[in-house]
């Protein structure tokens, strides 16, 4: 609680300051100078500065003075540059090369066409289909790289927000980085990220990273004498806290990021699939000159090249060619990626996991391993404390306060003083609109099992941390502070008795409280608090607290000790005071499994992926919590457990060797230290293995950027793990770490089946537009028709296929390395099947194989032969070929259609229609589509742009074409979509009739094979040392 002197002071300095005296320049020359000259000759002190903004070291600012500072000094975000304008997007997509040509092509073909012809023949449709095709194309182009930068730009929003603790009201309190504002009283931590520019009012062996700003790679300490902190960089030791001075644009990180703009770059997968696509172009380059010259070829050996007028087939021919390329080139392989790492992205941020790195999606996909931490990630981090060791006597969550009052009082000071976390008390309305309230900790959630426990013993912690307080220092009676780090595995704090307000009944002027790892902190005390009493720890009483240990450990109980030391001075080396330490109780906290994660553990092995748990607990809790879990067997023996389970210290006095031969069956590792957990990742990653590594602390850093993707934890992680992580796990599941597993699997498997689409569309129309030109001296498919196809192929075949969710079997197969190829056995094979059987019935229409059967006029319009003239059976030649002509554009965009519900699945998978209405995108797409094609077949005007054919009686009866009605028989129709339906059937034979070859996966093999060098080169090595021995033993028994 807020003292009345407190809350006088605050009324104070609202009333005696009724404007800041202070411009935004002058604060800003504090950092930009880093000057105490500076400081002292214009703000006097960092006390009067405090004053003047109407700030409190005590209580920080009020809502009022937060309202007040964000009107004067501005909000604490740096607005990012403004979107790209649309009409530049729409510049970009023109600038194209291929559409530049087009462009051009479309503009002499109209002025030849209306110039050289007749315009009544209609051929200027030609160069305005191109026109309006480019504009289309442009416009989607456009519509999508919009729509990505919006989607990209709402992510990193959120990815950049972050909690600041803050004083506000005299409460310590979390806000958003943005709400952060010049005033406001910043606590800090190891790990925190400074959120603005500021001063610091008090510290405790503080040391900042400033490397990204200064460059300087060591850490800097901070103190009175150098109290400036700058936006952004990290704390990297000690706490302290920071009076703001200058946020946003600002500050000095700001005026940088105004003068930056990230340049994306891209993921592996998209250099992949560049080079796959400078590949396929180089064949359609190919693919288009040949047409090219077999069409000039047959243009000279007809003899048209005395005719002026038919020089406008060159224009035709070069169209052709240049539209062959923008079909063959795969511009829609990228924008696939794109579209399905922001719709994975998106995905991913509903189900709490914050994407950071783009590559990281994609590879979360390969991941074989993952080293996890246990608390709050495997656990709900929701600590009580269930049993108590004090003195000799046992207690529960029943009796606690049974528990003698001395020793009552020494657990409530170590709990409230050796601790920063803080409880909050919440009021919630359940049934019946019945009052409850529900406390939740802010802060370290072991340190607030303590609390609760203090408050269960009816102990206000505020009470004792506010006996800390000496004049304007809230921290006055602490002496020295020893911080919790993950190798020393305790914290102390070293109380100056005289100093401290409270009366516990020291005898001697300093008193360390300290709490820890039990088994650690058990090792240094010498005494333990017995009732009123200090008594000797004897081996007895020691040894029964080990058993106890034992105990709560097979329970899944995470165990502490609390302990003390009375010392008149204070020693040369501040941890020298953690020995001879006086025990004062131990305690047994239970954090309970998270819902659902032994099923997502189950979900993960039986997807190939090996999870390890690396935790700094004892061995017995970590084997009991890893039973629980499912990663150890329940029925796991002694001699198996020696195999599975290790602690850090172990792990470390291993060699490399010794380690790989270790790992096969390694799955949980106690006690552990970061360089253990970053050794383990290192040797993970020698083997070929793509690891994903969770960490929460600043130590953690190494290992989460040494992992394939590193894991921050988004409520328990520090500011220094969130950014040395790729992905952000908001909630701290381990559920969530399996789902990003699911979408990286989604985003690699939505590529391929793209890749499947294109590649086959790409096959099927170069073949037919070759051959067609080479044999027929004319493309069957015509530029407009395959302009409109490579429309439905890049822009909406990748915006159906890349938004396709997890199937429920994406876990039922092992992870496929990350430098595997995209193009499996199964799409290849899925490629070269339909592909051949759609060229096969393109090549059965286009040289009437089968005569009139497949796509011939039905009989009852077809003409006597007899009653024709000459030139009529010329004219009734044409009408037939461009009639088949239709027939093959209306089968050949169908077949593409129903090649989009068999790329939905690319293995042996048989239901294709499996999940297809959770994808409403796929859906609309494919009716959309459908309902466009029948309007380009059936709908006037719109069917001579795409030179579609009439079969009715009275166009074919005069023997001319008819390009006002466009209609082909119902019976053609249906040949038409049944042979396109023939796909299906081809998809069924191949995936039941051809077995595939495997891919290159992530197993054990590669370590299998290492472990078999290993162990024998240990058995030479063994038989070198024994032969070496044997030697020795006859030198003594000649010398004897």
């Amino acid at each position: 609680m807020v003292s009345n002197v407190v809350k006088q002071e605050q009324r104070d300095f609202e009333q005696t300051f009724s404007e800041y005296p202070y411009s935004t320049q002058e604060l800003q020359k504090i950092l930009v100078n880093k000057s105490t000259d500076y400081l002292q000759s214009t703000f006097q002190s960092v006390h009067h500065l405090t004053s003047a903004l109407f700030s409190s070291k005590l209580t920080g600012l009020s809502e009022q003075q937060v309202i007040a500072s964000r009107s004067t000094y501005g909000k604490n975000r740096v607005e990012p540059p403004p979107p790209t304008p649309f009409y530049k997007l729409m510049l970009d997509a023109i600038a194209d090369l291929t559409m530049i040509i087009l462009i051009v092509a479309s503009i002499v073909s109209i002025i030849l066409s209306t110039t050289l012809m007749d315009p009544a023949e209609l051929e200027w449709i030609d160069g305005v289909a191109i026109m309006v095709a480019v504009v289309i194309v442009v416009m989607v182009t456009s519509c999508n790289d919009y729509s990505k930068e919006k989607q990209f730009r709402k992510l990193n929003a959120v990815k950049n927000d972050k909690l600041i603790k803050v004083l506000r009201d005299g409460v310590q309190t979390q806000v958003s980085i943005y709400d952060i504002v010049v005033g406001d009283v910043v606590l800090l931590e190891t790990g925190d990220q400074i959120p603005a520019d500021g001063v610091i009012m008090q510290s405790t062996d503080l040391k900042v990273d400033e490397s990204g700003m200064t460059g300087e790679s060591d850490e800097v300490k901070k103190s009175d004498a150098k109290p400036f902190l700058i936006g952004s960089c990290l704390v990297t030791h000690g706490s302290a806290k920071l009076l703001v001075t200058s946020v946003g644009a600002h500050s000095i990180f700001g005026e940088i990021l105004l003068t930056l703009q990230e340049n994306e770059e891209d993921t592996p997968l998209q250099e992949k699939l560049d080079d796959l696509a400078k590949i396929i172009s180089y064949f359609g380059v190919g693919a288009a000159v040949l047409v090219f010259l077999a069409l000039i070829i047959k243009f000279w050996v007809a003899g048209k090249q005395s005719d002026p007028t038919n020089y406008i087939e060159f224009v035709k021919y070069f169209m052709l060619a240049v539209i062959i390329i923008v079909v063959a080139v795969p511009e829609g392989l990228p924008l696939a990626v794109t579209i399905s790492l922001a719709y994975s992205m998106k995905k991913m941020l509903t189900d709490q996991c914050l994407v950071r790195k783009l590559e990281s999606c994609e590879t979360m996909g390969s991941v074989s391993n993952i080293c996890t931490d246990k608390t709050g990630t495997l656990t709900l981090n929701q600590m009580r404390v269930q049993q108590a060791v004090v003195g000799k006597s046992n207690f529960n969550n029943q009796n606690f306060t049974q528990i003698n009052p001395s020793s009552q009082k020494m657990l409530n000071l170590i709990s409230s003083v050796c601790s920063t976390a803080q409880l909050v008390e919440k009021s919630n309305t359940g049934l019946q609109n019945q009052n409850t309230s529900t406390t939740d900790v802010v802060g370290s959630k072991t340190e607030g099992a303590l609390l609760i426990l203090s408050k269960q013993l009816g102990c206000d912690y505020n009470e004792y941390r506010a006996a800390l307080t000496v004049g304007d220092n809230s921290e006055g009676a602490l002496a020295k502070k020893n911080e919790f780090t993950s190798d020393r595995k305790r914290m102390s704090v070293i109380l100056d008795a005289q100093a401290y307000k409270l009366q516990i009944g020291f005898q001697k002027r300093y008193i360390a409280l300290c709490k820890g790892a039990s088994e650690i902190v058990l090792r240094r005390c010498t005494s333990y608090l017995d009732g009123d009493q200090v008594k000797q720890l004897s081996q007895e009483v020691k040894q029964m607290y080990e058993q106890q240990i034992v105990q709560f450990a097979n329970q899944s109980l995470r165990t502490l000790i609390l302990a003390y030391r009375e010392v008149d001075q204070l020693p040369e080396n501040p941890e020298d005071i953690e020995e001879e330490l006086t025990l004062v109780g131990l305690v047994g906290i239970m954090d309970p499994l998270r819902p659902g994660v032994p099923e997502a553990i189950s979900n993960c092995q039986g997807a190939g992926i090996t999870v390890r748990m690396v935790t700094g607990d004892n061995l017995l809790t970590a084997i009991a919590i890893s039973k629980d879990a499912g990663i150890i067997p329940t029925d796991a023996t002694e001699s198996d457990l020696k195999k599975m389970a290790i602690t850090g210290p172990e792990f470390a006095k291993m060699s490399d060797e010794d380690a790989i031969m270790l790992i096969p069956t390694l799955r949980c590792m106690a006690r552990s230290a970061p360089k253990d957990k970053y050794r383990l990742v290192c040797l993970l990653k020698s083997q070929n293995m793509v690891v994903a590594a969770t960490g929460d602390g600043s130590n953690d850093a190494p290992q989460l950027k040494a992992a394939n993707v590193g894991l921050a934890m988004g409520i328990a992680g520090t500011e220094v793990a969130k950014e040395a992580s790729d992905i952000i796990i908001m909630n701290d599941n381990f559920c969530t770490i399996v789902r990003a597993i699911e979408w990286g699997r989604t985003v690699t498997a939505n590529i391929r089946k793209f890749l499947q689409f294109q590649l086959t569309v790409n096959v099927v129309a170069l073949v037919i537009a070759f051959l067609g030109s080479a044999v027929l001296n004319e493309s069957p498919l015509t530029s407009i028709q395959l302009l409109y196809v490579n429309l439905i192929m890049d822009s909406l075949g990748s915006l159906a296929l890349a938004t396709e969710g997890p199937s429920k079997d994406v876990l039922h197969a092992e992870p496929v390395h990350k430098s595997a190829s995209l193009l499996t056995p199964g799409l290849i094979r899925n490629i070269l099947i339909i592909s051949c059987y759609q060229i096969l019935i393109l090549l059965l229409m286009l040289f009437e194989a089968t005569g009139d059967a497949l796509c011939g006029i039905p009989a009852e319009l077809m003409p006597d032969p007899a009653t024709l003239k000459a030139n009529e059976i010329l004219e009734y030649a044409e009408i037939r070929v461009k009639y088949r002509y239709t027939c093959i554009y209306n089968f050949f965009i169908f077949s593409q259609l129903v090649n989009m519900f068999s790329c939905r699945r690319i293995n042996n998978e048989l239901n294709v229609f499996e999940g297809i209405f959770t994808n409403m995108m796929f859906s609309a797409i494919l009716i959309i589509t459908v309902i466009v094609q029948i309007i380009i077949m059936l709908v006037p005007g719109i069917s001579d742009i795409f030179k579609i054919y009439d079969c009715s009686a009275t166009a074919l009866i005069p023997c001319v074409p008819a390009v006002s009605i466009a209609r082909i028989t119902p019976l053609t129709w249906g040949i038409c979509i049944l042979l396109a339906l023939g796909c299906f059937v081809l998809h069924f034979i191949g995936r039941l009739s051809i077995k595939l070859p495997k891919e290159f996966k992530v197993s054990d093999k590669r370590i299998a094979k290492d472990i078999a060098r290993l162990a024998k080169k240990a058995e030479e090595k063994k038989k070198k040392e024994e032969k070496e021995a044997e030697k020795e033993a006859l030198k003594k028994n000649k010398l004897q």
